[in-house]
């Protein structure tokens, strides 16, 4: 019967131990938690880890069944000429200012892993960010039928760390 044309719209997003906030949810926190970074298939010249900042979380429901879909639409930097590796250490750099044009924003949300992007030491004004990839630290128990939905149809949550679970 395929996909349901509504879809639900939260601002962050559990999976694969990381948790992953909107952009503009976690503009004021002391932690950046939407950086996104999804792997390249095959490595050669045409492919590679793509980079972005997560802009939106979407569940889609496919009408008769309980089959959810959570995807990410993000902002992507551009991988051809916004992304350089330094060959000595494998340091990975995004330009920021460079953004990737199309219209494929949307990734499937269990490929996603969790980046955070710093300026380089002593330079807050380059247009370089390092690109630094974390690990999951814990997988979290979330019931879905707890977030909170507000009046622009926005859902929210907060887990606290008593649900964490191993």
């Amino acid at each position: 019967m395929g996909p349901s044309t509504s879809v639900k719209c939260y601002n962050g997003y559990y999976v694969n131990g990381f948790k992953f906030h909107t952009q503009r949810y976690g503009r004021f926190k002391k932690t950046m938690n939407s950086g996104v970074c999804v792997k390249g298939s095959c490595y050669d010249d045409n492919e590679r880890d793509y980079y972005g900042m997560l802009k939106e979380v979407v569940r889609l429901k496919y009408l008769g069944s309980k089959c959810k879909l959570f995807m990410f639409k993000c902002n992507w930097y551009d991988t051809k000429r916004g992304i350089r590796v330094h060959p000595s250490n494998g340091l990975v750099e995004i330009k920021h200012t460079s953004r990737l044009h199309g219209n494929e924003d949307f990734v499937l949300a269990q490929q996603c892993q969790q980046v955070y992007y710093t300026y380089p030491p002593g330079n807050k004004s380059s247009e370089w960010w390092t690109v630094i990839k974390t690990t999951a630290r814990s997988r979290y128990n979330v019931d879905m039928s707890e977030f909170i939905e507000d009046a622009n149809n926005m859902r929210s949550f907060d887990v606290d760390q008593s649900d964490e679970i191993s």
